[in-house]
């Protein structure tokens, strides 16, 4: 055994964990800079990614959590606000709530992992909602401890002002870091199935950003609202990870343009010039984000619940592929919206002598039979083609595009594939093969006259001894095809 093995390989660990925290520190440091330029009531910045986004880094990245990673995080803190003009004791103090903030959002996200990744029920929107308010109250109450000193507030002021401050950033950027983790994948769409179309999405994305342009115009308290609507149509509409991109800059904007007076809150246009007054702000934004996120992550979870259904109801249960039904309903709308004119290929397949396997091995055998050679049909197949499992142990496929040539070729490939696949019962080897008849057909045609074609074609393959390729080329045949 090779001693330096084990060795090399704890290096390149190492390697991957330095670089790891070094990347962490630096997105850090980039963000921590851009928060201190947005300060502006009570020297508390408008915007502070920072805290959010690592907690999201070490959430995700698990690799990425190591106490290097702490140490130059910690650093970078520190080192923006040296570059900005803080002083070294300010920086330690103010930096150290950040990290206490980001330590308690993390423990619980360890805690709830296996609820939180990916969120799966409502719930899980409250687990999240509670972990923004933990961290946020850990670092208000840490902030509150040192607000008189660094801002000259009363502690509570300290600690009320600093838990909103907190819990806005928190609302609004830990989702858009977390988003494809939290965010269960949908399953692939069928082909026939509409989606939005774009100019929808547009029209949505410009009722969003006119809501958001109106808000100087209209003015008071209730115009942070002004924008929901155009926002639910929106989520709605958009992929969840791009609805929570949209709720988190409608957020930002919101949050930017009050404090400098672009949006008035009262009549005549007096600003936020209490620590109450900010507070209470940036807690009701919060609050916003999170209904925000909660809008969205319960239209994830319909369709979540919507895919699993139309999955099910268009899927074959035990082989995954598209049941007779939808095989009809796919191949259908393909050959819709051809030119007239286009070549296609229809394929009949039957598993030989499967009554045989079932009798002499058992169900639970002749299951994983179908199962393997579901997988092998699917394997040798180009993109766009249409396979399905008819029934029993017989498959169907459409080559939309595809010539007789072709066809025979896909065909052929299949077959022996199947055929020099050996499949294991016990100590013993079970030989598998599959008959295959096909058909060339031409746009516009009638599907079921040509699977029909093809079945016929598929019996001559067996009447003629099996595991074979059996094509009609007959210009008789071409001719009813279309019929």
């Amino acid at each position: 055994m090779d001693s330096s093995a084990p060795a090399a390989s704890k290096k390149a660990g190492f390697a991957k964990m330095l670089m790891a925290a070094a990347l962490t520190s630096t997105i850090v440091f980039a963000l921590a800079l851009l928060g201190i330029y947005t300060r502006a009531a009570f020297d508390l910045a408008s915007l502070w990614p920072a805290n959010a986004v690592l907690l999201g880094i070490l959430a995700i990245y698990p690799k990425a959590n190591s106490p290097l990673a702490w140490i130059l995080s910690a650093t970078a803190f520190m080192a923006a606000d040296l570059v900005s003009g803080g002083d070294i004791q300010r920086a330690a103090l103010l930096n150290a709530t950040n990290l206490v903030g980001v330590a308690t959002g993390l423990a619980l996200i360890r805690l709830w992992s296996s609820r939180f990744f990916p969120m799966a029920r409502p719930s899980s929107v409250v687990r999240f909602s509670v972990v923004v308010l933990a961290a946020s109250l850990a670092c208000g109450i840490a902030g509150g401890l040192i607000a008189g000193p660094l801002l000259g507030l009363e502690r509570l002021e300290g600690f009320f002002l600093w838990t909103a401050s907190e819990a806005v950033n928190y609302a609004i950027f830990l989702p858009l870091v977390m988003g494809g983790r939290l965010i269960k994948p949908r399953k692939p769409a069928l082909p026939f199935q509409e989606s939005a179309e774009l100019p929808e999405k547009a029209a949505a994305i410009a009722a969003l950003i006119a809501s958001c342009a109106l808000m100087p115009f209209v003015g008071g308290a209730g115009t942070l609202m002004l924008h929901v609507p155009a926002f639910i149509w929106c989520s709605t509409l958009f992929r969840p990870r791009i609805a929570l991109v949209l709720s988190g800059l409608a957020a930002m904007w919101i949050l930017f343009a009050v404090p400098v007076g672009l949006i008035p809150l009262y009549v005549d246009n007096v600003p936020l010039d209490s620590p109450w007054d900010v507070a209470s702000f940036r807690l009701g934004i919060a609050s916003l984000a999170l209904g925000s996120l909660a809008m969205v992550m319960l239209n994830a979870f319909w369709h979540d619940a919507h895919d699993e259904i139309e999955h099910r109801a268009n899927h074959d249960f035990l082989t995954g592929l598209l049941n007779r039904r939808q095989f009809n309903e796919t191949a259908e709308a393909n050959l819709i919206r051809q030119r007239a004119g286009t070549p296609n290929v229809a394929l009949a397949i039957d598993v030989d002598h499967f009554k045989s396997i079932n009798d002499t091995h058992g169900h639970p055998l002749g299951d994983h039979v179908l199962q393997v050679v579901a997988s092998l049909l699917a394997a040798g197949l180009r993109k766009g083609d249409i396979l399905g499992r008819l029934g029993g142990e017989e498959f169907a496929i459409v080559l939309p595009g595809a010539g007789i040539e072709e066809g025979t070729r896909v065909a052929e490939r299949i077959r022996e594939a199947i055929a020099a696949e050996a499949l294991q019962h016990g100590d013993l080897a079970i030989a598998t093969s599959v008959s295959i008849g096909l058909v060339e057909f031409n746009a516009p045609a009638n599907l079921p006259r040509m699977l029909s074609l093809a079945d016929e074609a598929l019996y001559e393959a067996k009447n003629a001894g099996r595991n074979r390729v059996v094509a009609h080329k007959s210009a008789a045949l071409l001719q009813a095809a279309g019929a």
